[in-house]
């Protein structure tokens, strides 16, 4: 049910983007950063596995307080149980890393009056919100080799790679001509899923591994690489299924306005200052 309302909002804001396209200033750029996750494995919020990230956007500046933004980003995400300082981490010893693919559509509120053609309004620090639609493929390498693990059902259980997420955040844009801006721009996605790092329930088990059952075996427990005997006894605690995961994008951005700006009479004329 949920993913159905998400779905008529997402559809409702590029609707309400499109729709405002030539009536209001357009503009188009692109940003790079860097983007972590947050889940089962980094349960203690750490940066020590940053990926890099970026992305390109399209932004409608809907009046001087709001802003509509459709952008299409990229990230690459990771973590190993082996660098966490709680020692349940340290014995499950699984790992896994992930492309996330996302499209987003964002509200900006402008905390100041945003105006690029007017110098002294061409600065604001912003809050944002909207919806995004993500992929995800989580992997983890085993014997020299990499693995998709969803396939392999490593809790006994099929999930769905595609998910949506609520982004949460804020920015600085600067307008250092009526043509250019510069931002700097963090966003947290809370995702509806709790498998983007393939853990989140129990242990299963022996699996069947869609056709493979000793590779599913071997990476639904890894705990026997580090301690003897193994911990994946089945119905045992593998993650925490009530806590969905998550992930952010951080990054610089520059973007253009090719939109003529309107001819004011020549009796307003004012130069940018």
């Amino acid at each position: 049910m949920y993913r159905k309302l998400l779905f008529i909002i997402l559809i409702t804001l590029l609707t309400a983007g499109w729709k405002h396209t030539h009536a209001q200033e357009l503009e188009y750029g692109g940003w790079v950063g860097v983007a972590n996750y947050f889940g089962d494995l980094n349960s203690n919020a750490s940066f020590e596995f940053l990926g890099p990230a970026g992305g390109m956007f399209f932004r409608y500046n809907l009046g001087t307080r709001f802003a509509f933004k459709n952008g299409f980003n990229y990230g690459k995400v990771s973590f190993e149980d082996a660098v966490s300082e709680f020692t349940y981490q340290q014995s499950r010893n699984l790992s896994f890393k992930s492309d996330i693919v996302e499209f987003s559509s964002h509200v900006e509120f402008n905390f100041f009056k945003y105006d690029r053609e007017k110098k002294q309004h061409s600065f604001t620090p912003y809050l944002l919100t909207g919806i995004s639609v993500f992929y995800f493929n989580p992997k983890a390498e085993f014997e020299g080799d990499i693995y998709a693990l969803q396939p392999l059902e490593t809790e006994g259980k099929k999930y769905s790679r595609i998910n949506f997420a609520i982004p949460v955040g804020g920015g600085f844009k600067y307008s250092f001509t009526p043509y250019w801006t510069l931002g700097l721009e963090g966003g947290f996605r809370k995702t509806f899923t709790d498998y983007l790092d393939d853990v989140s329930d129990v242990y299963p088990g022996l699996l069947a591994g869609n056709g493979d059952p000793s590779l599913a075996n071997s990476l639904s427990d890894r705990s026997g690489e580090v301690t003897d005997p193994p911990i994946g006894k089945q119905g045992k605690q593998r993650g925490f299924e009530e806590r969905k995961d998550g992930y952010m994008f951080f990054g610089i951005s520059i973007s253009y306005s090719p939109i003529r700006m309107k001819c004011p009479k020549p009796s307003k004329i004012q130069p940018w200052k």
